[in-house]
């Protein structure tokens, strides 16, 4: 009882994890749909149509070659919740019409299409098309057709995108074009036309070879090549049909090993970034146990069998010493420099702005300039704040001579205590503009250096309120200010020693020690000169408050340098070791 048990909740576990790594959903039986519909879409298969959607690929990729900061800057200049909506109607758009090539070309060549529904791969909605009855189609050719008609769909559609991509102007019917096009390249070229998962491509080769159950037969050349290799087992080859072809295959099949190795890996990082952590970690160990650790386990499995007969031998010997030694190099703590792309600035450095909108009346420091803390920089001039001025100036003159007169007028004398209070508010209102007034002489709030920020300030120009001036910086200290990732994060602490590489100046590398470790991921950043927008190594994205934000999970860290050094003007880009 207890192993009947013991099965069933295998069977079980088993059968929820095929559920959740892939199911499909039938939809509808589109045959009838697509009879009636066929002459209308007769067009796309022709010869002209062909021609023209050629040139007009060719025609978009030198749009694209020509526009490629546009192309670039829709990634980065894209917010996450935009990007997530165009990439996934887009895709939408792209599986639809594939499925369509692939049904449309299937019933010009004579076959029923039972079936349109929707596959789930790892909970992600995908399209698929019923066309088992191609395999009935006696001409090899018109197999591989109706195989290649959804790429061929795709690439028309790629073709096309790219064309009118290039020729909209800015904005986001462009943006939602390039997304488009975007998806169908990547779909079409990394999946559908790989030959190394099971979608078109791997049918494609299948009927090209004429070798029925490719990845299977493949995999099993494979095994028995690897099994020969490292233990001598001197087995007979497991397949004499394919003995022409053994060298193709074996290669055939360790090249898919490699692929799926690095594909179902990409996929566990993704699933484990995509949901919250618990979750993450949850579906990023099936990730890894069923496709990585699985296949693994079970090769080693049948190495022990007794079928498998494993003698001692030469193989075998350079086979487990090459295993133990790599095992035994998994225990040494080797140690992995940190590369993190950095900034070394000024420790203390501020930008003043303009209070309020006002106009440059005189600059009265130069940059580069050491300047004592309280010192004037900058004299602004606001004529609405001297016309309010001037207005509460008139204002409280007149309450003045109304309380001074009160006494040989009735009607002043019965007002009085309004006149009071009237006279307290306007004095007090003059007295917040003569603070304001106070503060368009724009002076120096520690002892430092004097930078230009932003555009230059010329006398006469105006400025809005919080409009950047100038900006301070310590004459003193130095600090770099790095960003490093999640990964690396466990090998850092705040009193780790590092090292600053200048970048485009022949220095010697700056050591330093760390000073701070911030606690959570950044949200977003203001080092610009680090942005890959301005030839950095941190890519970033705008959102719609104008704030950039990195595209990966990345923490601030700080470092001082530990001696002087011969001081740049005020930024140096660099990298923190």
């Amino acid at each position: 009882m207890n192993v009947n048990r013991n099965t069933h909740r295998l069977s079980w576990f088993q059968h929820v994890l095929h559920a959740y790594l892939f199911f499909r959903i039938p939809l509808f039986n589109p045959d009838r749909l697509l009879h009636k519909t066929l002459p209308w879409v007769n067009w796309a298969f022709s010869r002209r149509f062909f021609v023209a959607s050629a040139i007009a690929g060719l025609i978009g990729l030198h749009f694209i070659s020509r526009q490629w900061d546009i192309a670039m800057a829709t990634f980065s200049e894209t917010d996450l919740l935009t990007e997530v909506i165009f990439i996934s109607l887009a895709m939408f758009l792209t599986k639809a019409i594939h499925e369509l090539g692939h049904a449309y070309t299937a019933i010009r060549h004579g076959c029923r299409v039972p079936t349109i529904g929707v596959a789930f791969l790892m909970l992600l909605p995908v399209l698929y098309t019923d066309t088992s009855e191609v395999w009935k189609l006696a001409s090899r050719h018109k197999r591989l057709v109706v195989a290649a008609g959804g790429i061929m769909a795709e690439l028309l559609l790629t073709a096309w995108a790219s064309l009118i991509w290039g020729a909209l102007p800015t904005g986001g019917l462009k943006d939602a074009i390039f997304f488009i096009a975007t998806v169908s390249w990547i779909s079409t070229l990394l999946l559908n036309a790989s030959p190394f998962l099971r979608f078109d491509g791997y049918y494609l080769l299948s009927d090209w070879l004429e070798i029925e159950n490719l990845h299977e037969r493949a995999g099993r050349l494979g095994r028995w090549k690897m099994r020969e290799w490292l233990l001598g087992l001197g087995a007979p080859f497991p397949d004499a049909s394919l003995h022409d072809q053994r060298v193709l295959l074996i290669g055939f099949a360790w090249v898919t090993w490699i692929y799926r190795f690095f594909l179902y890996l990409g996929i566990a990082l993704a699933v484990y970034h995509l949901f919250f952590k618990l979750l993450g970690m949850l579906l990023m160990s099936v990730e890894i146990g069923w496709f990585l650790v699985r296949p693994v386990w079970g090769e080693l499995a049948a190495w022990m069998r007794p079928e498998t007969r494993v003698r001692l031998n030469p193989r075998v010997v350079i086979t487990f010493s090459i295993f133990a030694g790599l095992l035994a190099l998994t225990a040494i703590p080797w140690k992995i420099d940190v590369q993190a792309p950095a900034l070394l600035q000024r420790e203390r450095h501020v930008t003043l702005h303009a209070p309020v909108p006002a106009q440059v009346a005189e600059r009265l420091v130069n940059e580069g300039e050491t300047v004592r803390q309280g010192t004037p920089l900058i004299r602004l001039h606001s004529p609405d704040l001297d016309n309010h001025l001037e207005v509460a100036r008139h204002k409280i003159a007149l309450l003045d001579w109304k309380l001074d007169f009160r006494g040989g007028a009735p009607a002043l004398l019965r007002r009085s205590p309004v006149n009071d209070k009237e006279l307290a508010i306007e004095l007090g209102q003059q007295k917040e503009l003569n603070r304001q007034k106070e503060q368009l002489i724009v002076r120096a709030p520690f002892d430092g250096v004097v930078v230009q920020a932003g555009r230059e300030i010329i006398r006469g120009v105006w400025g809005g309120g919080g409009e950047p001036l100038l900006e301070m910086t310590d004459a003193q200290g130095w600090q770099a200010v790095a960003y490093v990732r999640e990964i690396d994060l466990p090998r850092i602490t705040p009193t780790s020693a590092g090292v600053f590489m200048p970048e485009g100046i022949d220095w010697a590398p700056l050591p330093g020690h760390i000073t701070s470790v911030a606690p959570a991921g950044t949200g977003f950043m203001e080092e610009m000169p680090l942005f890959s927008q301005h030839g950095g190594n941190v890519p970033v994205r705008r959102d719609a408050q104008g704030r950039w934000s990195p595209t990966t999970a990345l923490y601030r860290i700080e470092w001082r340098p530990d001696q002087a050094f011969i001081q740049p003007p005020h930024l140096l880009r660099g990298t923190l070791f």
